[in-house]
């Protein structure tokens, strides 16, 4: 008899069941909690890194940013304390800025504006100008036949979601009224200039400081070119994109067959949080300023930043988003110290 009630559950467990089971459908219909995008690897969250957000490798944020942490981490002793990390760029790192999850970032100066404008109460906050990013529109070997225009009948790579790339590019096409049939965002970074040697992609914007890399290499090593817009495609384009500015490569700066090329900038940033320390970013601005000359044999784009106070004060009261207090306070004392040294000349000159 014991064998037969054996599998038999009691009566009083039967309401028990019920609810469980009914629970167990409840949840299943619950759909998963969408999941944040995080391009960091977990294991940098660790607060004994100083984090620097940058961009990807085909335009010049990482590149800078990598030098930028190498030279912090040598004037303080130590090669752990900065580190820059890979992103998607401007739209990433104000993101990531924001959340407290990196120091610093680097970011199109509209992107920072757009954000203040979006929230005013946004801890975002200009550390210092940074180079005038130009777009580059690279147009695959003559021999795939792209299309007359940027972005032809091809497949096209306007840049990486998250990006301003991205965004610039689709702005351009809006402006001038072409046609996009498709884009090509799916491509991987380190693809993306095979995918063009190769005609898989017709064109390719690379919005970065000059020199780039990618660019150089297209030029000179794959047989793709250069697009130049007319003074009436950039007038459209200045009409859309408010920070744009002109922009001429000279002929021979990317090897000796470039012809001179008619292209648009965009000034960018080094940005952080107004809980950062005014004395961490009293140091930092020190490390760059003041090794300039060094940095700059290291790449050329980072001889664009500005170095004297009176100049860089001047392009971030343009760009009309508040300045760190940081900034303020180190820039008030190089000022002062200019003017003490200008003045002590004067006397010596008398």
């Amino acid at each position: 008899m014991n064998n037969k009630r054996r599998g038999i559950l009691p009566t009083f467990i039967w309401p028990i069941a019920l609810v469980m089971a009914t629970l167990a459908l409840f949840l299943l219909a619950v759909p998963d909690p969408p999941r944040a995008e995080a391009p960091i690897p977990p294991q940098l969250y660790s607060s004994s890194f100083q984090l620097i957000g940058t961009g990807n490798r085909l335009g010049t944020y990482y590149p800078v940013g990598s030098i930028l942490s190498k030279w912090i981490n040598s004037q303080l002793g130590s090669e752990g304390v900065f580190k820059p990390v890979e992103t998607n760029g401007s739209i990433d790192n104000v993101r990531l800025i924001t959340q407290g999850k990196v120091l610093l970032g680097m970011a199109e100066s509209r992107i920072i504006k757009e954000t203040m404008l979006g929230n005013a109460s946004s801890p975002l906050r200009l550390v210092w100008p940074l180079w005038n990013d130009v777009v580059h529109i690279l147009r695959a070997p003559e021999r795939f036949e792209p299309g007359e225009s940027f972005p032809g009948r091809l497949n096209v790579f306007l840049g990486q979601l998250n990006s301003s790339t991205r965004r610039t590019s689709l702005e351009i096409i809006d402006a001038l009224g072409l046609y996009r049939r498709r884009t090509s965002a799916e491509i991987p970074i380190e693809a993306v200039l095979n995918s063009l040697a190769n005609g898989n992609i017709g064109y390719a914007t690379i919005q970065a400081g000059v020199p780039n890399r990618t660019v150089s290499d297209a030029l000179n090593l794959h047989g793709c070119s250069l697009i130049s817009l007319s003074d009436t495609e950039i007038d459209k384009i200045l009409q859309k994109v408010s920070t744009a500015r002109r922009v001429s490569i000279s002929a021979g700066f990317y090897g000796e067959s470039q012809p001179e090329i008619q292209t648009v900038g965009l000034p960018n940033m080094l940005v952080a949080s107004v809980e950062t320390s005014d004395e961490a970013v009293g140091l930092i601005l020190e490390s760059i300023v003041k090794g300039s000359s060094h940095l700059k044999l290291h790449h050329q784009a980072i001889g664009n930043v500005p170095v004297d106070p009176e100049t860089a004060m001047n392009i971030m009261q343009e760009a009309g988003v508040p300045i760190h207090p940081g900034t303020l306070i180190w820039l008030e004392k190089n000022a002062q110290g200019k003017q003490a040294a200008s003045m002590a000349g004067g006397t010596a000159n008398e």
